[in-house]
């Protein structure tokens, strides 16, 4: 269906539910929004609808007027907009009421279901922390501020040392409890402004994306090497491991987030094959 015979929607009401319908149908082929109208110029989804593109209507009567023919959803609760609009575009062009309610608590199920399937697409099941995914795009976003900006971000590459001795002794339930528990302690040691990421397995990354003042980035990998240190208690048990981790910079040490991420991983098994427990930066 083209824009041209799509179905012509008039959204009444720029709370919750509008905000809703705008994020929902905005980019749908079969819909086309026409505008937007709520008596409070607060509202938030009018804000949102001006970023869209889509028209905020000063008043009811211009909104229907300069709409028709559409389809009107009212979604205030107000049935005397219901009435009105009945009385402008026809009683089959207009859903208030009862329809309204069943269609928000059904629009609102669906944006919840729409975020929760997009938390999943970009998030690690186990630990929670954004995956390979979310924390490419998370690098790419910040080496396009630090160019802007001309500052330094770092990417760390964690690998736990003698993860998979515990994990083939004590079982899967106690590998996952220590990678939950080691994803935890990571992000203890970092910045709310910085990235943790799980790559999968046993590895873990960091993006350290504010300005790198002073001794930041030895100071942060220092504190995940001690904390990672500290025992695991898994079944009444102490458990012990370690981490590994290889440090690359923007610019210094590459200039893209493959390349990054390439010497961040390929300085992380120098610093395992250095010893294990330590971190070590891309060159030295």
């Amino acid at each position: 269906m083209t824009v041209q015979n799509a179905q012509r929607i008039l959204v009444v009401g720029a709370g919750r539910g509008g905000m809703a319908m705008l994020e929902l149908f905005t980019d749908a082929t079969q819909i086309n929004i026409v505008g937007i109208f709520d008596s409070n110029p607060d509202a938030p989804g009018l804000a949102i609808a001006k970023k869209l593109g889509i028209r905020n209507f000063p008043s009811l009567e211009d909104a229907i007027e300069q709409s028709r023919p559409c389809l009107a959803f009212n979604l205030t609760g107000d049935e005397t907009i219901t009435a009105y609009a009945e009385s402008r575009l026809g009683s089959g062009n207009i859903i208030g009421g009862f329809q309204s309610h069943f269609l928000w608590g059904l629009i609102m199920r669906l944006k919840q279901n729409n975020e929760q399937i997009t938390h999943l697409a970009h998030h690690d099941n186990l630990t929670g922390l954004p995956n390979r995914i979310l924390f490419y795009d998370r690098l790419n976003q910040a080496l396009k501020r630090a160019r802007r900006d001309n500052i330094a971000i770092a990417v760390f590459y964690l690998d736990l040392d003698g993860f998979k001795i515990i994990n083939d002794t004590l079982g899967h339930d106690a590998g996952d409890a220590i990678l939950r528990e080691a994803a935890k302690r990571i992000l203890s040691c970092v910045r709310a402004s910085d990235t943790v990421a799980r790559m999968g397995g046993d590895e873990f990354t960091v993006i350290l994306c504010k300005p790198l003042t002073g001794d930041i980035k030895d100071r942060v990998a220092a504190k995940i090497v001690e904390t990672l240190a500290d025992p695991f208690m898994i079944n009444g048990k102490n458990c012990f491991v370690s981490v590994s981790i290889g440090i690359a910079v923007y610019p210094h040490h590459g200039d893209t987030a493959e390349q990054l991420v390439r010497i961040a991983d390929a300085t992380m098994y120098l610093a395992k094959r250095g010893g294990k427990n330590h971190y070590r930066f891309a060159g030295e």
